[in-house]
């Protein structure tokens, strides 16, 4: 027996079965994720009913035109951010399995979370940008920065929306990754 031969047999002595979770294991974790999902939706829902009410009223109190529009644009980000949560990532509850084989609908609910996650920039973040630009346009113009202080003071508050919402992306993609941890795994599981 050649020594490439006796490795090959070696190694594969080495390799032990992967050993299948039990319908149980995979319907409480399917219940676990649904249960996680339908958490952070209604937290986001929550997040998006205060920011519709600061900024509408917002759009009625503040002083400059442009610090209103960008108000009112933000509430109307907010409604679209909100429409996409829940067409992009609602929670299914895995009853919704129906005849589907258990493993294949929580993998399908893994690609569908794991999409939403990696395209959080397009539908998430984007429609909130125009709004936050004219809304810090108008601020610039209701005060104009006089001084280094007030100009410093400026491009901070822009440079902390920037790494907030970088900080929003970098997050969603990390669970993106993780969620396509998972779904190799099934897809392991499943060869």
């Amino acid at each position: 027996m050649s020594s490439d031969e006796s490795a090959r047999k070696s190694w594969q002595a080495s390799v032990t079965e992967a050993n299948l979770p039990s319908m149980e294991q995979v319907r409480a974790g399917a219940d676990k994720f649904y249960r996680r999902l339908r958490l952070r939706n209604n937290v986001e829902y929550v997040a998006c009913v205060i920011v519709v009410i600061s900024f509408g009223i917002y759009t009625f109190t503040l002083e400059h035109v442009l610090q209103r529009i960008g108000s009112a644009m933000t509430v109307f980000a907010t409604f679209v951010v909100a429409w996409q949560l829940h067409r992009r990532a609602s929670a299914v509850p895995p009853e919704a399995a129906g005849e589907m084989p258990i493993l294949d609908f929580v993998r399908a609910q893994l690609v569908r979370q794991r999409d939403a996650l990696a395209s959080i920039f397009w539908w998430y973040l984007l429609p909130f940008i125009p709004g936050m630009a004219v809304l810090m346009t108008g601020s610039i113009a209701s005060r104009p920065p006089v001084g280094a202080v007030q100009t410093f003071g400026a491009v901070i508050a822009v440079a902390v929306i920037v790494g907030v919402f970088g900080g929003i992306w970098w997050l969603n993609l990390h669970w993106a990754r993780k969620l396509q941890t998972h779904i190799d795994e099934i897809d392991a599981l499943k060869r």
